[in-house]
């Protein structure tokens, strides 16, 4: 099976290309604006490079987010539009899944955090498949205290060994203040979402419906609307 794969919620904007579970050719660029200018002539090389073709592709894997609003949507509706026209299958993979795809936590829970602006991180924490804390925004000065406390809460219930942080902002919690073995790890690809670990998750999950598959925001949009006018006089 083919699977092409998209990742564009970070700064780091990337493609995949697998077939058989084998990496045939990935590409990777780090962008100032929000990848709409360079996630489809990335994409033309990839695939030129490669020499597919987008209705090549069986499965396409696309990062849903949270990150990046524009960068999550450009990535989207890219995907919902090539699999539109080819009836290529598609997976929605969240850019916390993807930071912590390949580590291996043994007995313990990972915990992916990732840089959100606003002095705020993206937050998850999964034991296995099991779904401790949903993907959530928090404050980084609350970030170590609300890790703490959810351990604490799971250590009640089962044996909690470890806990592995994972991802750009990782550093940014106070390992040695959770109370138990706490590893910190922050390199590559474990440091922000990539299309490669997306593209081995959308492999083992169940393909969605096209309708089903929307940006995961978490928190708002930094709109600020227009103040209404003023009614004119009399």
């Amino acid at each position: 099976m083919r699977i092409a794969a998209i990742e564009t919620s970070s700064p780091l904007g990337s493609v995949a290309l697998f077939e058989d579970g084998e990496l045939v050719a990935e590409d990777a660029q780090r962008v100032s604006n929000a990848h709409g200018e360079s996630l489809l002539p990335m994409m033309v090389a990839l695939f030129a490079r490669a020499r597919w073709r987008p209705a090549d592709v069986h499965r396409w894997g696309v990062g849903v987010g949270p990150g990046s609003f524009t960068g999550v949507r450009i990535a989207v509706a890219t995907v919902k539009g090539i699999a539109l026209a080819t009836g290529a299958e598609v997976v929605g993979v969240t850019s916390l899944d993807a930071v912590a795809e390949g580590i291996d936590a043994g007995a313990g829970c990972v915990a992916s955090v990732l840089t959100a602006m606003k002095a705020e991180a993206f937050v998850q924490v999964k034991r296995g498949a099991e779904l401790l804390m949903a993907p959530t925004n928090v404050k980084l000065d609350a970030l170590t205290a609300r890790l703490a406390t959810l351990a604490e809460q799971v250590r009640g219930q089962s044996d909690l060994r470890e806990l592995l942080i994972v991802g750009d902002a990782a550093s940014l919690v106070d390992a040695r203040a959770l109370g138990f073995a706490s590893r910190v790890v922050t390199h590559a690809p474990h440091d922000l979402p990539h299309a490669i670990a997306v593209a081995r998750i959308a492999a083992v999950r169940d393909a969605i419906d096209l309708d089903a598959l929307e940006p995961l925001y978490v928190r708002g949009a930094d709109i600020t609307l227009p103040k209404p006018r003023p009614a004119p006089a009399p």
